[in-house]
């Protein structure tokens, strides 16, 4: 942002420089051409007027070459013309033969008869400069003569120096325009910079300088633009950052109040279970009523303790994949034929039995995912189902290959579940069985490491309600 504080500081006293320096540039030219008008002008006059005035008066040298006096005469008449003097024609006795437009009486004069007449047109004074040019017409020498007046060149200067304050005060007028407009043009582009700063320091990258130069204003102009890119391109990195990194907080935050909730509810599972073992130990010890009958009860608690180290085990199981070192390895494995053998396995239990089962698992379906977590979740799946039906239930277990992936579903007949509880199943301890027997409504941790479980392993998964029963499903695109 150094640049940006930079722009808006030199801004105006860039702009009031450029003015004054521009306007003392224009009037240091001005006052240099003047000077330069008034030292030169007069002498380059002077040698233009001789110049012109030599090649007419050779013109008519050359039209004596023609050996005709009308021929001489008429180009002097043009000489008198386009100059704006009166040359005249000597002959060889030095009298005056011919004057352009002066009607002579007789054939010749002599230049102290006509100086009278002369005297107003070509007066020979200090201002005025002789020339003559020889000739031959026929072989007869005459000689032109005619006068630069150079009175013209003095009055040029001072001319000049009569108008020298009118045209400083056109000058001074047109400097202040020429630079107020010149000013405004060269810190134009610093404006349009300061106005682009401006939204850069509020993170607005909206608009870009144009480059139309390449000298210090156009190198700005781009590097400012470069700087534009690199930051936003570092703003909208640090929102990618900033939007992932709340995400973890999230996720942070969600799972250590589910560990808190967690801890909570185990504690409670675990306080009823201990409380009984102990008080039942407690009776036997003191032989305390029916407690007598030590063998009964001594199973009792020892069912009480595998369910509690079951619980346990449980418990172990999920801290372990929610820890930070938790490395989940994954590795290609047959789903299929797991599926048949955890199926197979639930059917040997006497009281599935009867159950009837709908098999339509496709054989040798091979998928790449962490084999531990995935068979565990599926196998409490299929135990579930197995569980919550009664003999002569349906069953029906059924596995999918597609180009895009795989799906699992097994569905078993079963009362259906509210729809405000089915995503509640998934929390931990959560039952719809409310009285708290285990035998009829488990421990209520089954789904919540299912679904903790397929979580990890990327897989989804729903539970839903059928016409006559129950579906549960899991499947990966």
């Amino acid at each position: 942002m150094l640049a940006i504080k930079w722009i808006t500081k030199i801004r105006a006293k860039i702009s009031a420089k450029i003015f004054f320096i521009t306007l003392a540039l224009l009037l240091v030219f001005t006052a240099l051409i003047y000077a330069m008008l008034l030292l030169f002008l007069p002498n380059f006059y002077y040698d233009y007027k001789k110049q012109k005035l030599e090649d007419g008066a050779d013109q008519v040298v050359e039209a004596s070459k023609s050996n005709s006096l009308e021929d001489v005469q008429a180009a002097m008449d043009r000489f008198a013309d386009n100059n704006n003097i009166s040359p005249f024609l000597l002959n060889s006795a030095n009298q005056i033969v011919y004057i352009p437009y002066v009607m002579l009486q007789g054939n010749s004069y002599s230049t102290t008869a006509v100086t009278g007449s002369l005297a107003a047109s070509t007066p020979e004074t200090d201002d005025s400069t002789s020339v003559q040019k020889s000739l031959k017409i026929n072989g007869v020498p005459f000689t032109m003569q005619y006068f630069i007046n150079i009175q013209p060149l003095t009055d040029i200067s001072a001319v000049l120096l009569l108008f020298a304050p009118y045209f400083l005060l056109f000058v001074v007028i047109l400097s202040f325009i020429s630079a107020y407009f010149f000013s405004r043009r060269t810190v134009k582009p610093l404006l349009r910079m300061n106005m682009v700063a401006n939204k850069m320091a509020q993170l607005d990258f909206s608009e870009e300088l144009p480059v139309k130069s390449t000298d210090e204003i156009g190198q700005l102009s781009h590097h400012l633009n470069e700087m534009a890119r690199e930051l936003e391109g570092t703003l909208i990195d640090l929102q990618k950052v900033n939007t992932q990194l709340e995400a973890e907080i999230a996720k942070e935050r969600a799972q250590e109040e589910t560990r808190k909730q967690f801890i909570t509810a185990v504690s409670h599972e675990l306080k009823s279970p201990i409380a009984s073992v102990m008080g039942q130990l407690e009776a036997m010890i003191h032989r305390v009523g029916p407690y007598k009958d030590r063998d009964t009860y001594l199973k009792r608690s020892y069912e009480t303790m595998e369910q509690m180290s079951a619980l346990v085990q449980d418990m172990l199981e999920i801290s372990r994949i929610d820890s930070h070192d938790f490395e989940r390895s994954k590795t290609t494995f047959d789903l299929s034929a797991f599926l048949t053998e955890s199926v197979a396995q639930e059917q040997w239990h006497p009281d599935a039995s009867k159950r009837r089962i709908i098999n339509e698992i496709t054989p040798n379906i091979m998928i790449y995912n962490n084999q531990p977590l995935v068979e565990k979740a599926i196998s409490n799946v299929i135990h579930n189902a197995f569980q919550y039906s009664q003999n002569d239930d349906t069953i029906a277990i059924s596995l999918n290959e597609s180009t895009t992936g795989w799906h699992f579903s097994i569905y078993n007949d079963a009362p259906a579940i509210p729809t405000e509880e089915l995503d509640k199943l998934f929390d931990a301890f959560y039952r719809l069985e409310k009285s708290g027997n285990k035998e009829t409504g488990g421990s209520g941790i089954g789904l919540f490491i299912t679904a903790t479980f397929l979580e990890k392993s990327s897989l989804s998964y729903k539970l839903e309600n059928t016409k006559q029963g129950v579906a549960f499903h899991i499947w990966q695109t």
